[in-house]
This record gives C-alpha cells, sequence and structure tokens, in this order.
C-alpha cells in the first residue's frame, strides 16, 4: 500500500484528522495542569527554604525575575520578611501595586510606592532589607501584561495562612491563570505561588497598622500623647518610615 503524502485527497483528510486530534489532547491537557494548578496550589510554608548555592537550580533562579504582587497599604514587616526571602533566592524581585484607575484611594498606591522604597532602602539591621534587586512599580491594568514585559516567570502572593486567606485569594488565583487566555496576550499563565508569613508577623497586619494611626491622629487631636501607638508601630513597621506612614495613615 503506498504512502500517503499531504498531496493525496485521503492523506489530506487524515493529516487533517491527526492534527485535530493533537490539538484536542494538547488543549485537555493544558486545562488539566490549569485546574490542578487552582485546585491544589502551591503554598510555601515558613521556614522558606531555598536550593542550595552551586546547585543547577540555584544558579537558575539567580537569573530569574519573579513578581511579587500585594496592595501594601501599608507595608509591614511581615511583608519585609517575604521580600527578604524572595530577594535571596531570585536574581531580580518586582514588587508590584495594583491600581484601578478609576477607583479613588484614602492613600494613592504611588504614596504606599514611595513607603515601601523607603523601607527597602535601609540597611539589614531591622530598620528595612538592605535588597538592592528589588525595585517597586505602580501597574495600572493587569500585573500578568506587565510580568510579561519584565519576563518575569513567577507570581508571588503573601498570604497569613491558606486556611485564613485562601478563600479570599482564590478568585485571584482564578483570574491569574486564565485571564492570560482569555483576555491576552494568549501566553501560558505564570504560576502563582502563595508564600505563607513568618509566623512571628501572624498578628501584624495592614489594617492594624491603620487602626493604631487613627488612633494616634484622635489621640493628637485631643491633646493626649500618641507615644504609646508609636511604640506599637515599631513593632509592626520599621522606625525609618514611622513618620511617613503616621502622615500618609494618621
Amino acid at each position: 500500500m503506498p504512502l500517503l503524502t499531504p498531496y493525496d485527497d485521503d492523506g489530506t483528510v487524515v493529516a487533517s484528522q491527526l492534527l485535530l486530534v493533537a490539538a484536542l489532547v494538547a488543549i485537555a491537557v493544558a486545562t488539566a495542569v490549569l485546574i490542578y494548578r487552582i485546585v491544589f496550589p502551591r503554598v510555601l510554608s515558613h521556614p522558606w527554604t531555598m536550593p542550595a548555592k552551586g546547585t543547577p537550580r540555584r544558579a537558575i533562579e539567580e537569573t530569574t525575575t519573579v513578581v511579587f504582587a500585594g496592595s501594601f497599604n501599608p507595608p509591614h514587616r511581615g511583608h519585609l520578611s517575604m521580600i527578604r526571602y524572595l530577594s535571596e533566592r531570585y536574581g531580580r524581585v518586582i514588587c508590584c501595586i495594583g491600581v484601578n484607575p478609576n477607583k479613588t484611594y484614602d492613600v494613592t498606591p504611588q504614596t504606599r510606592s514611595q513607603i515601601l522604597r523607603k523601607m527597602l532602602g535601609g540597611s539589614d539591621d531591622g530598620n528595612g532589607t538592605g535588597c538592592k534587586n528589588v525595585q517597586v512599580e505602580v501597574v495600572e491594568g493587569y500585573i500578568w501584561r506587565y510580568a510579561r514585559t519584565q519576563n518575569a516567570t513567577l507570581f508571588f502572593r503573601g498570604i497569613r495562612t491558606w486556611a485564613a486567606d485562601g478563600p479570599e485569594e482564590r478568585h485571584l488565583q482564578i483570574l491569574n491563570t486564565w485571564g492570560p487566555l482569555l483576555y491576552g496576550p494568549l501566553v501560558w499563565p505564570l504560576r502563582t505561588i502563595f508564600l505563607e508569613g513568618d509566623p512571628r508577623y501572624l498578628d501584624v497586619s495592614s489594617t492594624v497598622v491603620r487602626q493604631i494611626c487613627a488612633e494616634m491622629k484622635e489621640a493628637k487631636e485631643r491633646r493626649r500623647s500618641a507615644s504609646v501607638g508609636g511604640e506599637r508601630l515599631l513593632r509592626l513597621i520599621p522606625p525609618s518610615v514611622i513618620e511617613s506612614v503616621v502622615e500618609a495613615y494618621g
């Protein structure tokens, strides 16, 4: 029996059918992988680990760009511990603050980015991270699109624990997973990795920082001492940015 060629009528039909089957199989496999990512998210628990120096994997990660997205409203020591870890593990870290041009913010993303940059500019003595390979960007639109322009390969989100924040994070994970396929650019979605916080900072949150700043403002208006609030803030944020945070959120 002669071999079928692309020029044979029957061969053209067979080849088309094979290509269709291959395409359907590829779509099914890709869909299964993405569903698996959503159902079984990758969560890094503390203590965080990293490949040993000198290993091939570590060498690859030292040239890798990752995105760490958050509202940082405001940033605190819990955020800084995560950023320090990512900075030590990867070659380049981009902290992204998303902005919706149709939304009005009590504290603008630009102000939050300035506070975070000031935190990152500190030394490694507890007043900041001293990270040289971390940049802070305010991003309008879908962050995954920006991440692609920066050749990022991983997308990180900071959480307290998956049990506490997982349900709320799930819809963002779905958006980051399916968004590139539905809204473009049509590229394979970045893997989302959830970074559980250091247990030392589980009681630290942006909400608590804002509440203390509001109490300090009220105490000042009533001409009471706000020093107690300042001492509480020292546990939550580095001293280098206390003035900036109180000014923005007080």
